[in-house]
């Protein structure tokens, strides 16, 4: 396997700064830091980076040499006399000779020393004595868990040295790291699942990478890694490096760890109670466990793959002793309610140990296991069950496992009769909403959701025919609402947005606050309103229902993923740029299996937000990586917008055989998206199209669907597709885009519809004005940059001459503007400069993302569309940092310098005109440059 150092150092920018500032101003600096986070590769990196500056002297200290005096030392001791070597003085004598020989005073020693903690007490003596009296400059590297010798802490507490503690890799550094190590793209999904589990350890980091290449479960397509499935348990060779972090435990020790692994979390009073206390201290000191603050104190190990190498090397033997250690905890915990992570550890444990389970517990904890996309634990405890009266629970358990796993098949036979036979409701509810998704998955059309809501409906009147108890009960009062909210998603499907937005309200007036429905209720009428244009309200509802969601969180589980995607269509639509970056990262620092699943989706707003904020190139890569992710796993059907809308945006980037490919990618796609994306997605395909063969005909299909969205009352993706016509020069029709933003809430709105009536009126005061507004939206600020370029087509009214003499002076106008904006730094027109329009797909997660367990019954409507022609993001301009460009990059960028067209590259290195074109966007997101113009030959050096 690779190592840390081997493939450069990522993400220790900061830390290098002030290590170097340290070493340069003072006497050095203390680096300290648990094992694996690269503390040798950061030393590394200040030797090389101080070059000949100084002269560095390299002291290595171990367990072996630490009772010897001046053990570490001795290289540096070839003078000294054998009946002196216990005198610090003579050594020191010594060791200036040494270094006087080395250096010969050109310039200064830097001493770096080695796990310091392990130094032999002479020597640590010795290198405090050179260390203040100014005769070398000191890098020492310390572990977090053991303490640097006392002399050594003193240079630090006196503030001769600097002591500096790294920190973990944030989620963006490992993704570096993770794309370095691959030589490739990755989805970020992917890289906070790592990082999640290795706690932002570079080393566990990279060892995990390596497991999941080698057991095959990490697969790359088109240049893009992706998981093929759950990773696998942690296997021999990461196992071995992880359990030399154990090998200081005593035995007594280990046994606490092992307990505190297997049972994950356990409250310290519950510990504390078999007389483990100074256990408890000890392995809290050396970093393995950590106490939590809440009012259990709940304790964990450290990092989860500690925890996961632990349950794999306790012997069956000792586990099922612990376990009956802990019978007495395991028992309390058996007559509450669990947590879910308990849950799911406790029946996994005693599954282990062969300890029986009751049925009813396995049903819950598999319905728990579905809801985190935790495929493989939901088919092993479902599995598990026997009582034949909890079979069609099973089966329904088994049958969502194996739809997030992606065998549609096997889940539709496990689905098959379930609904017709089964006498618990809230089962009926699942099967209802899983047979919907794997009807809209497979033929797609809302047509059999009517068909299915009846079948739930008479599932329902069945159940309480049999049960009286049942009747005018919570359980059925929301299975009730539950059917009728499929009909409801099916009309929204339809397009009968008015029909669905009355019976929607009727529901919430009649929804007795439970929060399940008020929860979907919100939602999907949050959908409506940002479909019809009232933005801010529909933000609001979704708003609140994110609220409601994290107040009832595991009552809720399973609905995160569709109310989140609802919400940040509205948030891109408003340019609410703040708020889509914090929602993002809270989901994706959950922990939330769903990541594996959704991570396509998760990719494409992260890439759409880089694109509508000016940052073209970094975008098309995400993008890239997105609809590779949205190929393996698409439960949303937001794959023909992302190819769609990736054509768009390639075309307009000059990338004409990327555009190619995923066009005919979308002409291939076997599903299609709600009504909304439907109408976008053809309206980028149209666009795409006539940027790449400057067809008319583009421009009218683009009308047409501008006057269909209007029929169906699709405010906002009207004003979406007329402002996609806006910024490819079409002005015949500026009446329509003004009412059309009249009808839409929202700053990015308002701007647009203030920008066309000057269009409109002639007004070049007003356009003037709105194109110098340092308060414009990035949303207006493209279309600007994309009028620069292209030739303008008038209204249809009279006086055409003079409407195109004023067209073009608009034009002349704004491009004098552009060369002002562009000496300030501002955004670039033109290349891949990024001429998006606003926002992200939404098409929805049909019942909530998982659709498991009791609180599932949530249908998204076909909602509002994420759409790249209306929202308008915040000012471009990310920090300017080293690129490191890989061989075949500076190779293709030298033939870019030199003037060569794509197609004469690729010829000329025998590559496809794609490939080339993908090494050359990636570079410039690299470069955080736009255009080929902007490439020069320092950028490859």
């Amino acid at each position: 396997m690779e190592g840390f150092g081997s493939i450069g150092l990522v993400g220790r920018d900061r830390d290098l700064s002030i290590v170097l500032h340290a070493i340069r101003t003072t006497g050095g600096a203390l680096l300290v830091a648990n094992q694996g986070l690269g503390k040798s590769a950061l030393a590394r990196a200040v030797i090389a980076e101080l070059g000949g500056e100084m002269t560095p002297l390299l002291v290595y200290a171990s367990p072996s040499l630490a009772c010897i005096p001046f053990g570490a030392l001795a290289p540096y001791l070839s003078s000294l006399q054998v009946e002196r070597k216990d005198s610090v003085l003579p050594a020191m004598r010594s060791v200036l000779a040494h270094i006087h020989r080395l250096s010969a005073g050109k310039a200064p020693v830097l001493m770096v020393i080695d796990d310091v903690h392990e130094l032999d007490e002479s020597s640590s003596l010795l290198a405090a004595q050179l260390v203040a009296s100014g005769a070398v400059r000191l890098l020492a590297m310390s572990r977090t868990s053991q303490a640097p010798p006392p002399e050594i802490q003193s240079l630090a507490t006196d503030g001769l040295i600097l002591r500096h503690t790294l920190q973990p890799l944030d989620r963006a550094q490992a993704h570096e790291l993770c794309r370095q190590m691959l030589h490739g793209e990755i989805l970020p999904s992917i890289s906070e699942a790592l990082v999640q589990s290795s706690g932002g350890n570079p080393m566990f980091l990279l060892a995990l990478l390596a497991q999941v290449r080698r057991d095959g479960t990490l697969v790359e397509r088109n240049g893009v890694w992706l998981l093929g499935g759950e990773p696998l348990p942690p296997d021999l060779r990461l196992t071995d490096l992880i359990k030399g972090h154990f090998s200081r435990c005593t035995e007594t020790e280990r046994e606490l760890l092992e307990t505190v692994a297997l049972v994950d979390p356990v409250p310290l009073q519950v510990l504390l109670q078999t007389g483990a206390g100074d256990q408890v201290d000890a392995l809290v000191e050396a970093r393995l466990i950590t106490i939590g603050d809440d009012a259990e104190q709940l304790v964990r190990v450290a990092h989860p793959i500690y925890a996961q190498v632990l349950r794999a090397m306790v012997p069956a033997g000792r586990s099922l002793r612990i376990r009956r250690c802990m019978a007495a905890y395991l028992g309390r915990l058996a007559s509450r309610p669990f947590r879910v992570e308990t849950l799911l550890r406790s029946v996994d444990w005693s599954l282990d140990c062969g300890v029986p389970v009751p049925d009813q517990q396995l049903l819950q904890a598999a319905q728990v296991a579905n809801s985190l996309f935790h495929s493989r634990f939901a088919l092993r405890a479902a599995g598990a069950v026997r009582d034949p009266a909890y079979r069609p629970a099973a089966q329904m358990a088994l049958a969502r496992a194996h739809f997030h796993s992606g065998d549609y098949e096997r889940a539709g036979e496990m689905l098959a009769g379930v609904l017709a036979r089964t006498g618990d409701l809230g089962t009926a509810k699942q099967a209802a909403l899983l047979a919907a998704q794997l009807h809209l998955h497979l033929h797609g059309g809302p047509t059999g959701l009517y068909d299915l809501a009846d079948q739930w409906s008479r599932a329902v009147e069945r159940i309480k025919g049999a049960n009286p108890r049942l009747q005018a009960s919570r359980a059925v009062v929301i299975a009730e609402q539950g059917y009728r909210l499929m009909r409801v998603h099916a009309k929204l499907s339809e397009g009968q947005l008015a029909e669905a937005e009355a019976e929607l309200r009727e529901l919430q007036a009649a929804s007795d606050g439970f929060p399940e429905t008020e929860l979907v209720i919100k939602t999907l009428l949050g959908d409506v309103y940002a479909a019809t244009g009232r933005l801010v309200s529909g933000a609001a509802l979704t708003r609140g229902a994110l609220a409601l969601l994290q107040r009832n969180e595991e009552e809720l589980l399973g609905y995160y993923e569709y109310v989140l995607t609802t919400h940040i269509t509205a948030c891109v639509r408003l340019a609410e740029w703040d708020e889509v970056r914090i929602e993002l990262e809270r989901y994706a620092g959950t922990g939330h299996r769903g990541l594996f699943y959704f991570g396509g989706a998760v990719s494409y707003a992260y890439a759409m937000r880089e694109i509508l904020q000016g940052r073209t190139a970094s975008g098309l890569q995400m993008l890239n990586a997105a609809i590779e992710g949205l190929r393996q796993s698409d439960l949303e059907h937001l794959l023909p917008i992302a190819l769609a809308s990736g054509a768009y945006a390639s075309a307009m980037a000059g990338l004409a055989a990327l555009a190619g490919e995923y066009l005919a990618a979308y002409a291939a796609v076997p599903y299609a998206s709600v009504p909304q994306l439907q109408l976008l997605s053809r309206g980028y395909v149209a666009a795409a199209g006539y940027l790449i063969q400057n067809d008319d005909g583009g421009l009218g299909k683009l009308r047409s669907l501008s006057r269909d969205a209007r029929k169906r009352g699709l405010a906002s993706t009207e004003l979406d597709l007329r402002q996609l016509s806006l910024r490819l020069g079409d002005l015949t029709e500026l009446d329509e885009l003004v009412k059309a933003a009249d009808l839409t809430e929202g700053t990015p709105a308002a701007q647009l519809t203030a920008f066309a009536r000057a269009l409109r009126d002639e007004d070049m005061d007003a356009v003037l004005r709105i194109s110098r507004d340092p308060s414009a939206g990035h949303g207006l600020r493209l279309t600007l940059q994309s009028l620069q370029q292209r030739d303008l087509l008038p209204q249809h009214t009279g006086g055409a001459a003079g409407r195109q003499d004023f067209l073009q002076q608009v034009k002349r106008q704004l491009q004098k503007l552009s060369l002002v904006t562009d000496s300030a730094g501002g955004p670039q027109p033109g290349g891949a400069g990024g001429l998006l329009g606003g926002g992200l797909p939404a098409g929805g997660l049909f019942g909530g993302s998982s659709g498991s367990g009791p609180s599932a019954f949530g249908l998204p409507a076909a909602g509002a569309g994420w759409a790249m022609g209306g929202a308008n993001g915040g000012q471009a301009g990310a920090a300017t940092v080293p690129a490191r460009l890989t061989r075949r990059e500076r190779e293709i960028g030298r033939l870019v310098v030199d003037g060569l067209a794509n197609s004469d590259i690729a010829a000329r290195l025998s590559l496809s005109v794609r490939t080339v074109e993908g090494h050359i966007y990636r570079m410039f997101a690299k470069l955080q440059i736009s255009n080929r113009e902007d490439l020069i030959a320092e950028h490859l050096d």
